[in-house]
């Protein structure tokens, strides 16, 4: 069957394009990657554009090409750059397996995503005939464990959506679960609608030069975008900030309100865990974890009013936790004055408690990510000689779905 005929058979499992693609210069495209594309790659986006295959309330594949967002959050090289990098810090947290990607000789190139936010690659080492490469996914879900978060699937593109709209294809959060069978619906992925041609950076200009930039210049909410770009498709939940507000007793300081509405659920560099602001009815939303840990506090200061200092919120210059980090460390505010003015407080899990940051919540997180160090002992930081771009990442969560919820 030719390139045609398999479009053709994908429309029928899917349904037509949903819009006109954006108009693509492949070899513009593959001088600035400095490999060929495969044919049917090619053939998709041009027909189909940047898709979303599926429908994110079960499972989706989302391609991600050529093509620059009418908003500027999404412009194809940089997204490449990025997840590339993204994806070799990842693996470390669970396996020592290292898999190399582009622009290094053999390495992996991504093109699409998930619904769950796990990525999709071609193995450019496995063929000559770019029409060869198979699939190979890295999961992103913390489900893995020590698990291998690598799945090869051995087959190329078409081929494997094929495999995931009719039955399904593994993954490897756990031995029942499957990426599929996909829905049969195809749209345009929301974020790049009305998306429009992308030209390749000049030669010799550093595509992520804004973010080393970023390292040293800029301030707040605008240099961390700078340094991690935020998802183009951010999980809050479907609650309000007035309903929350409501169910904790007080407002939110806007600065921490501007991160959340732009990041959403995630973690930053495997350490610093963000819950969904606005999913007021789920055990990780933001609402139950600060309950949870205001019990929590509650009690230790109980036992052991010498190592907590800080009365509990609501009690005037109150603790009041609101994310925690992998080591158990709690992060939030101590209650003084209005939201503008609140500094930031921290409960560390391996010292005393100490007196609160100068310096608000978005301050504090960016003077984390350029590598400084926090004045709280216990904390993580970088080596002074260590890049911070080379282990900074900002994971998404995914909306919680079935059994999850």
């Amino acid at each position: 069957m030719d390139i045609t005929a398999r479009i053709a058979a994908l429309t029928d499992l899917f349904g037509p394009p949903p819009a006109a693609a954006p108009a693509v210069d492949w070899a513009a495209v593959e001088a600035w990657l400095e490999v060929p594309l495969p044919a049917e790659y090619k053939a998709l986006v041009s027909a189909f554009g940047p898709v979303e295959l599926g429908h994110p309330d079960s499972a989706s594949i989302r391609l991600h090409t050529p093509c620059v967002a009418a908003d500027g959050r999404y412009e194809y090289a940089s997204w490449v750059v990025e997840t590339h990098r993204h994806s070799a810090i990842r693996p470390l947290m669970f396996t020592r397996r290292q898999r190399p990607f582009l622009p290094e000789e053999g390495g992996l190139l991504a093109f699409a995503t998930t619904s769950d936010g796990d990525h999709l690659f071609w193995d450019t080492s496995a063929a000559e005939d770019p029409d060869d490469w198979p699939v190979v996914l890295l999961t992103t879900s913390v489900a893995v464990g020590g698990d291998d978060p690598w799945v090869e699937y051995e087959v190329p593109l078409l081929e494997l959506l094929f495999t995931a709209r009719r039955t399904g294809v593994p993954h490897p959060t756990r031995p029942d679960r499957l990426l599929g069978p996909l829905p049969g619906t195809v749209r345009t992925w929301a974020p790049l609608a009305g998306a429009t041609a992308w030209s390749p950076p000049p030669r010799g200009t550093y595509v992520d030069a804004r973010q080393h930039a970023a390292l040293t210049e800029g301030e707040g909410l605008a240099a961390i975008t700078e340094l991690i770009p935020p998802p183009l498709t951010p999980h809050l939940g479907k609650g309000s900030w007035e309903e929350l507000f409501e169910r904790l007793g007080t407002r939110l300081p806007p600065d921490f309100v501007a991160l959340s509405e732009r990041y959403g659920a995630g973690i930053w560099s495997w350490w610093i865990d963000m819950p969904a602001p606005l999913d007021l009815d789920h055990w990780r939303g933001l609402a139950a974890t600060v309950e949870e840990m205001l019990e929590g506090y509650r009690s230790l200061q109980e036992e052991f009013p010498e190592d907590f200092p800080l009365p509990a919120w609501p009690a005037p210059g109150g603790f009041l936790p609101a994310v925690s980090t992998i080591d158990g460390d709690q992060i939030g505010w101590c209650v003084e004055g209005e939201p503008e003015e609140w500094r930031v407080a921290v409960n560390p899990r391996h010292s005393e408690q100490g007196p609160p940051l100068q310096g608000n919540f978005t301050e504090t997180l960016l003077h984390w990510l350029r590598g400084g160090r926090p004045a709280v002992e216990g904390f993580s930081w970088l080596r002074r000689d260590q890049d911070p771009l080379e282990y900074m990442f900002f994971e998404p969560f995914a909306p919680p779905r079935g059994d999850e919820a």
